[in-house]
């Protein structure tokens, strides 16, 4: 059995949402074996078994023996139990903090010595249960549930600094397109409808994000009414693709009490090479580009530099006030 690394404990003290815990289980845990181990993690909430997905939304859609057990094992009397069940062939580690959700983690090694020992296993998701509770708010928008400012300044600064030989998943995936999103005209409805309707269109506009990427990419709330992401794996014609079906969406989409919401979307390839005031400018810019001109479209950094229609980037505009 591999021996395990109590330096982990000190990695977990910093984990408070669930894209850091799989990391944490799989480069931290586990070092040299990530592709051998597996992490999932259940909520029950509102009478119903979900998947925490990476990026903090929930999945409804577990396979039927999975919730069989989920709903058999872990009752709503459970308070902590440590189940291994050999059809699904994975370990089941239960907690309930003191609120009204439920978790579950299941960790599956495909090794066949077994990595990790069971009851540091169950320790360690006991601590994440307790830090996840603490510091819920400490890396997502209060309002939209998408990551923050100060969980965007971390990400992005990790993923231009990782190195060839860092496995930041176990699929490795990797970041290629780095898009900022405005809405258009956001302000007038704030100033015509009040703050209470433009903070809907921003709850509605970020649940809409989450439906429409996938786990892997990263969403961020950039500040106000400009969000950013990070798309993972993806080439540039698809982002392109891919972005312009979520404008279309949102335009066609009815928000409650306005009369239509359309995106200004600005994209560039996520250069490692770039530092992070530059790979912002870029898209930025490509934004930028957006909202002086059409507006509800998208556009890349690459291709409006190649076509003369912006010049190559010199300085980002000044940054937005920070949103906690």
């Amino acid at each position: 059995m591999v021996e395990c690394k109590y330096y982990s404990f000190y990695a977990l003290a910093k984990i408070n949402d669930p894209e850091l815990l799989y990391e944490a289980f799989q480069q931290q845990i586990a070092p040299g074996h990530a592709d051998e181990i597996e992490v999932e993690v259940y909520e029950h909430s509102d009478k119903r078994w979900k998947r925490l997905t990476r990026s903090g939304g929930l999945d409804q859609k577990i396979p039927r023996q999975l919730l069989s057990i989920l709903t058999e094992k872990f009752g709503a009397e459970d308070t902590g139990s440590w189940y291994y069940d050999s059809d699904i062939e994975g370990w089941l580690c239960s907690y309930k903090p003191l609120t009204s959700k439920h978790f579950v983690l299941l960790v599956k090694s495909s090794d066949p010595d077994k990595l990790i020992e069971e009851d540091y296993l169950q320790f360690l998701f006991h601590f994440y249960c307790h830090q996840l509770q603490m510091l819920q708010g400490t890396y997502r928008d209060a309002l939209t549930g998408l990551y923050n400012r100060r969980a965007f300044n971390e990400k992005i600064m990790q993923l231009l600094e990782s190195s060839n030989n860092y496995k930041r998943r176990a699929k490795n995936y990797a970041p290629t397109v780095f898009v900022m999103l405005d809405i258009d005209h956001f302000k007038s409805i704030n100033d015509n409808l009040g703050h209470l309707f433009g903070d809907e269109v921003l709850l509605l506009l970020a649940q809409q994000m989450t439906e429409s990427f996938r786990d892997n990419d990263l969403l961020f709330r950039y500040g106000g009414e400009e969000f950013a992401m990070v798309l993972m794996d993806i080439t540039p014609e698809q982002a392109r693709e891919t972005l312009q079906r979520f404008r279309e969406k949102i335009a066609s989409y009815k928000f409650p009490n306005v009369e239509q919401v359309t995106v200004s979307i600005g994209f560039t390839h996520f250069d490692k090479g770039l530092s992070m005031d530059e790979l912002i400018g870029q898209a930025d810019n490509a934004l930028y580009y957006c909202k002086t001109s059409t507006r509800n479209t998208v556009h890349c950094y690459q291709d409006l530099v190649e076509q003369g229609l912006i010049p190559v980037m010199k300085a980002p505009r000044t940054p937005k006030v920070e949103i906690f």
